[in-house]
């Protein structure tokens, strides 16, 4: 081979390993640049969080059809949706998560899935879930002995009492959660712990307790160089500088957290912090440019769904407009945050939203409304007073009891000196020193007197509170673990088909996908967008129990169970609702399946024969119920209310089939905007324009419907 040969065959090797070493990584970080994941830790990068909460439940119904995800990316997907403020996505990608971990039997993952739920519905002011899911993952931690998740979960629970009010209740919490952390040298916690405890003492009032616990906070987790969290406590310490009248101080304090914050890319606590800068703007005379930062901390509170931060935006809006002297905002703020203080059962902002409509009201010399809020004030304030300060006054009173005696001594002293001093004006030194020394002794008597009963006050109720919280430690011991076997089951026992506590775990998410995908597809007939209810109940049940015994009923129960296993789909969610009760909803379904997928129950039921431990099997038959879920497309948009209208509609199709016969169904197949001229009982009750109804009875004429007394 030639020269020129050999030159070729270098310059190939040359571009081979150009080739190896440059273009294959170019084209890996392309691939994986390019995966569902990656486009949407892009998008949240990016603050499009719209698209972002789109695509990830996009991705969440696709992996459930798959179900080829890990729980894992579920949860760690839901963790980013949940730093970025967006807490009904990351329900969802939760409760996925949970599912899996369920059925894996990770109890660790469990209880962090549930903390995270737990956080999630605080945000959204959902504070009876909240507290459900928080005490659902304590007894995992305490079954597991994790004294780390026990101390994060004491965390939470702290708040989430700080967020009701709950200001006595809050404290221990996070002091136990602070020892532990304190313990294992774990500083952002211990901050937290910290920032949270400053936070009780500045709700009440105590400004040098809240100013040292938020110093402490600060100096704790300096030396990290933590942007978010000194952000946050340097924001709280300008709040409490702005409650105390140190303007100045404050705007300086809440600027230079609100740098920090930006730096963080913390979208929650910077609109927390832009909020208090506008009250700060709105107190120094600048009331344009504070409802400015007012109105965009609101936007992203309401697009976040943190309905705490919209009453607290609504509330210095209301006092910025007050300050202006547009009294009609002012108030029309007010109203709307004392309906929604008084729906979530927050006294302490009732108060300042109704301290804001009397003073709208005054000015504007309406006396009568004004009178009338002022005793709304009176009752609330005597509320917090008898709940909160109790002790206080009785301490209070005794004191003024210990003066009240004391003073009587000295009229005593008084009255004897002067009758002395009359009768014999030469004994008067000896006389007045006795009378002293007696006084000065019986005083004394009475002040340690008072002080030693006290003494022996405290101690015994130190001691009886010691031996209560040991009974209790040792009974709840025997109950932890049978409650958190109920808990954290999600089934039947008898049946084994999921129980109600499932349902709604699992039913929000279901909603909001279905509703996501309806939007995404076009509005078609063949698309299978559609959730499905269908409630089914045993017809004559208690025949069976009254005639065979119980354990026959038991038998048909699980017999029955087996057969809506048979009818529906492993995808499908069947409920044991209770007694001889079934739900079923059937997911990414077509409306128009309804009467088959009714009559396919109808008639297997109806045909099967029931071994009930007799020489002959008994048959028996079922009545249906169904609606879409929901029935119609212009109802609320909220679930409590969504699912109480769906089962009403299900239970009263049921009981019309009930009442016409038996052995068949009715139900709803879709509802219409149009007005209809044959209007149903149906419709008149739950005030549909009209719909189509379908069932196996021989017409719609035929059905008797459940009668309902006139509103």
């Amino acid at each position: 081979m030639g020269s020129k040969g050999v030159h070729t065959l270098k310059m190939l090797g040359c571009v081979l390993v150009y080739c190896l070493l440059v273009c294959a990584p170019v084209a890996r970080a392309q691939d994986v640049g390019n995966t569902p994941i990656d486009d949407i830790n892009h998008l949240l990068a990016t603050k499009q969080y719209d698209t972002a909460e789109s695509k990830a439940l996009l991705l969440l119904e696709q992996a459930l059809q798959k179900n080829d995800v890990s729980a894992d990316l579920f949860f760690n997907l839901g963790v980013r949706l949940q730093n970025a403020s967006r807490f009904e996505a990351s329900k969802a990608l939760f409760n996925a998560a949970l599912e899996r971990y369920t059925q894996e039997g990770d109890l660790q993952s469990m209880a962090s899935a549930l903390l995270h739920l737990g956080i999630a519905e605080r945000q959204l002011t959902h504070y009876t879930s909240a507290f459900s899911f928080v005490r659902r993952a304590m007894s995992i931690a305490q079954i597991e002995r994790n004294r780390e998740l026990k101390a994060k979960l004491q965390l939470e629970l702290g708040i989430l009492h700080q967020a009701q009010d709950e200001i006595e209740i809050a404290l221990e919490p996070l002091k136990e959660a602070l020892n532990y952390f304190r313990d294992i040298n774990d500083i952002n916690q211990t901050s937290n712990c910290l920032l949270r405890i400053g936070d009780i003492y500045s709700l009440l009032n105590q400004t040098t307790l809240a100013q040292t616990y938020y110093q402490d906070a600060f100096n704790a987790v300096d030396p990290l160089n933590d942007k978010r969290l000194l952000g946050i406590i340097k924001t709280r310490i300008g709040a409490l500088q702005l409650k105390s009248g140190s303007n100045d101080l404050a705007m300086k304090s809440i600027s230079g957290g609100l740098e920090l914050l930006l730096a963080a890319n913390d979208d929650s606590a910077i609109a927390q912090a832009r909020l208090l800068m506008g009250k700060a703007l709105v107190e120094n005379g600048d009331i344009v440019k504070g409802r400015a930062l007012l109105q965009e901390a609101m936007s992203f509170a309401n697009s976040s769904g943190q309905a705490k931060l919209v009453r607290e935006s609504r509330l210095a809006l209301a006092e910025a407009f007050l300050k202006e002297q547009d009294f009609k905002q002012a108030l029309y703020h007010a109203r709307i945050g004392t309906v929604d203080a008084r729906k979530n059962r927050q006294l302490r902002e009732q108060l300042s939203f109704l301290s804001v409509q009397l003073s709208a009201y005054v000015s504007l010399g309406e006396f009568k409304k004004a009178l009338d809020i002022q005793s709304v004030i009176q009752q609330l304030r005597e509320a917090m007073l008898d709940s909160q300060n109790k002790n206080a006054i009785e301490g209070l009173q005794a004191e003024i009891e210990l003066v009240r005696q004391s003073r009587t001594l000295e009229k005593l002293q008084e009255s004897k000196q002067l009758a002395l001093a009359q009768a014999e004006r030469q004994r008067l030194q000896t006389t007045l020193f006795w009378s002293i020394s007696l006084a000065s002794l019986l005083l004394l008597f009475l002040v340690w007197s008072r002080y030693k009963q006290r003494e022996q006050t405290i101690l015994l109720r130190r001691e009886v509170r010691q031996q209560t919280l040991s009974l209790q430690e040792k009974n709840s011991e025997l109950e932890q673990a049978y409650k958190t076997l109920e808990e954290v089951s999600l089934r039947d026992p008898l049946t084994g088909l999921y129980n109600r506590h499932y349902l709604e775990s699992q039913l929000p998410g279901e909603v909001k996908r279905s509703q996501f995908a309806a939007k995404q597809q076009s509005n078609t007939s063949s698309e299978k967008t559609d959730l499905l209810c269908l409630l089914v109940d045993i017809d004559h049940f208690k025949r069976i129990n009254d005639d065979y015994g119980h354990i026959a009923g038991d038998k048909v129960l699980s017999a029955f169970a087996q057969i809506l296993k048979n009818v529906f789909r492993q995808t499908d969610l069947i409920i044991r609702w209770g007694g001889e009760e079934f739900l079923v909803v059937c997911r990414q379904s077509n409306r128009e399946e309804l009467p088959e997928l009714a009559e396919r129950c109808r008639e297997m039921v109806a045909t099967s024969a029931f071994d009930v431990g007799l020489n002959d099997p008994i048959s028996i038959t079922c009545s249906v119920g169904f609606s879409l879920l929901p029935p119609s497309s212009n109802g609320s948009e909220n679930f409590d209310e969504v699912w109480a209208h769906t089962f009403a509609v299900v239970d009263y199709a049921l009981y019309a089939a009930k009442l016409s016969g038996r052995n068949g169904w009715i139900g709803v197949v879709e509802t219409y905007d149009k007005q209809g001229e044959n209007r149903t009982a149906l419709d008149n009750k739950f005030n549909f324009p009209s719909s189509r109804i379908v069932t196996s009875f021989n017409n719609i004429a035929s059905i008797t419907w459940p009668e309902t007394p006139e509103e």
